[in-house]
């Protein structure tokens, strides 16, 4: 059963691709695209090469044969076209090395790849069975993919070949064992990267939230201390030093020592983060929501300060957003559920 298959019945009464200016706490957005009727979407994951060339995937609700979807714009997102090439699986992530080389992640292992620019897309086999949650690479042959039951993929050749370096096996049932669910995962050169997520252990009752960190090319992993229970979904890391995770309950935690040590931010809501993305060291962005809301937070001290930025838009805020893109401090994309999307530009 796909997961993000519940379309929120309120949504179905609008069908439009909308272009228009809604006013924010602290910056605007322009509403670029809403649901449209004859092609249900979700988008999770979002993906810009200039502010006028940029990518989305997620799930068209009604395509049963290829429910999985890669949208391409070339306006900046206000229209978007699909990939020409069937993908019969939910796609969850997105990323583009440059403006040729891109990877896209799903369900039950799935990778796609292109090399022209997203003219065409071609399946990788990833060697998993289980769900893809994020991807990363730090060039075109290097890079990472992560997911469910601690599942980490490595490729030097551009994803000619994929090697497991752990997990990779889809649970039979949930037991006693330990769980751990990888949700995102950034790399800022070939030896040094970071995962996030979550652990679970049954045997407690408890759960962590989880960051672990590679200095040898994900050939291991050491556990940095978040002191937290909630589920962190979503990692931005500026330079080797300074990052940022986030996570369910509004968590935002922020490190200046490459992840020796996380502080806890206010970041001044409580709706589950599923994204965030910084343009520098002081500006950035995260976003989210749940059933009914949906939530963008934006700061320009590091996160000292976080404002909560409400789209004033009868659907799109109460939908959740799903991905958030920052190609500078100046263009700025929010995409989610009910194939929202939104920019920000000055």
């Amino acid at each position: 059963m796909l997961k993000k298959r519940v379309v929120l019945l309120g949504a179905i009464l609008l069908a439009a691709v909308l272009v228009t200016t809604v006013p924010q706490a602290d910056g605007q957005w322009n509403v670029l695209q809403q649901m449209d009727m004859e092609d249900v979407r979700d988008y999770n994951g979002v993906a810009f090469i200039s502010r006028d060339e940029g990518w989305v995937v997620g799930i068209s609700a009604l395509d049963m044969d290829s429910p999985g979807y890669i949208g391409h714009t070339r306006d900046g997102g206000k229209t978007w076209q699909k990939a020409e090439e069937p993908i019969n699986q939910m796609l969850n992530d997105i990323y583009f090395f440059d403006k040729k080389n891109g990877w896209a992640v799903g369900q039950e292992g799935m990778i796609v790849a292109t090399t022209n620019g997203g003219k065409r897309w071609d399946i990788q086999t990833s060697k998993v069975g289980n769900w893809l949650k994020g991807v990363h690479f730090v060039s075109p042959k290097v890079g990472y993919a992560v997911g469910m039951n601690d599942t980490i993929v490595q490729t030097t050749n551009g994803g000619k070949q994929w090697s497991v370096l752990r997990g990779g096996e889809v649970a039979a049932a949930v037991g006693d064992e330990e769980t751990v669910v990888l949700n995102a995962v950034q790399f800022i050169d070939e030896s040094t990267g970071w995962v996030t997520g979550v652990r679970i252990s049954p045997e407690t009752g408890g759960q962590d939230g989880l960051v672990q960190k590679t200095t040898d090319g994900g050939k291991t992993w050491v556990d940095q201390p978040t002191n937290i229970p909630d589920i962190l979904e979503d990692i931005c890391f500026v330079d080797a030093n300074n990052g940022w995770a986030v996570g369910e309950n509004g968590i935002v935690l922020r490190t200046t020592n490459g992840g020796d040590s996380w502080e806890l931010q206010t970041s001044g809501t409580e709706e589950k983060l599923l994204s965030v993305s910084f343009a520098d060291g002081a500006v950035g962005w995260a976003a989210g929501g749940g059933l009914g809301v949906s939530i963008i937070i934006h700061t320009t001290d590091g996160g000292a300060t976080w404002v909560t930025q409400t789209i004033d838009d009868p659907i799109i805020s109460k939908v959740p957003a799903n991905g958030i893109f920052v190609l500078d401090a100046n263009n700025v994309w929010v995409t989610g559920n009910n194939g929202f999307v939104v920019s920000s530009s000055k």
